[in-house]
């Protein structure tokens, strides 16, 4: 299909893209090789994560892996608008649509969003917002500290290193408010726990995740 003025990704490379749609988790979305209803972390403790339930467009592999990488430090900024529609239709799917107030991304800190000149999530946010119709919020969740690149670390380090790391401003507007925390990918999905910690402190609901992929 040809490149339009909506759309970047032509249909074949799409169909090539897994879908994480099989048997995943029923709280973090992660893939169930061997079946079940959870997967091993969150069978063993369901507060493991904070949020209340994350889901995944896609499988963070093949060619989709590199195109988000080109997307998160190439700046193919415009691939957030494919990304974005992917996600939204995961979210109906889900039921995300009926329950969301507020759609929130993850930030990044102020030295990566300056040398890298924008936030990926905060593309996807947008662009969810235009296909479910819900607010983004910008000016709410924040970065506090500045820590090491998450892929470069174990489970274990990430966690201790992401932790406490996030800040909520304008409390009052999440209050009582069902988050829809936009990210691109979920891997160890502890950043996004660390977030909706931090927004159910403030005072949110509930936090659902979405993300273009769950590795």
């Amino acid at each position: 299909m040809p490149f339009s003025a909506d759309f970047r990704i032509c249909e074949a490379c799409k169909k090539s893209f897994s879908k994480n749609n099989g048997l995943i988790c029923k709280k973090c979305g992660l893939p169930l090789k061997d079946g079940g209803e959870y997967c091993f972390v969150c069978g063993k403790n369901k507060k493991e994560y904070s949020f209340d339930v994350m889901r995944s467009a896609y499988l963070y592999e093949g060619a989709l892996r590199k195109l988000i990488l080109k997307f998160k430090y190439s700046a193919r900024m415009f691939l957030s608008k494919d990304f974005g529609a992917e996600m939204s239709k995961t979210a109906a799917e889900n039921g995300f649509c009926e329950t969301t107030d507020i759609i929130i991304p993850v930030p990044l800190n102020i030295v990566r969003r300056v040398k890298r000149g924008y936030n990926q999530s905060a593309l996807l946010a947008g662009a969810v917002s235009e296909n479910i119709k819900k607010p983004v919020l910008y000016n709410v969740l924040y970065r506090k500290k500045i820590t090491k690149p998450q892929f470069k670390l174990s489970k274990a380090e990430r966690a201790e290193n992401i932790k406490n790391s996030f800040l909520v401003k304008n409390a009052g507007s999440i209050k009582r408010k069902n988050i829809l925390l936009v990210d691109d990918i979920a891997t160890t999905a502890v950043t996004a726990s660390a977030c909706a910690q931090a927004l159910k402190s403030a005072g949110a609901s509930k936090v659902a995740v979405i993300t273009v992929a769950r590795d």
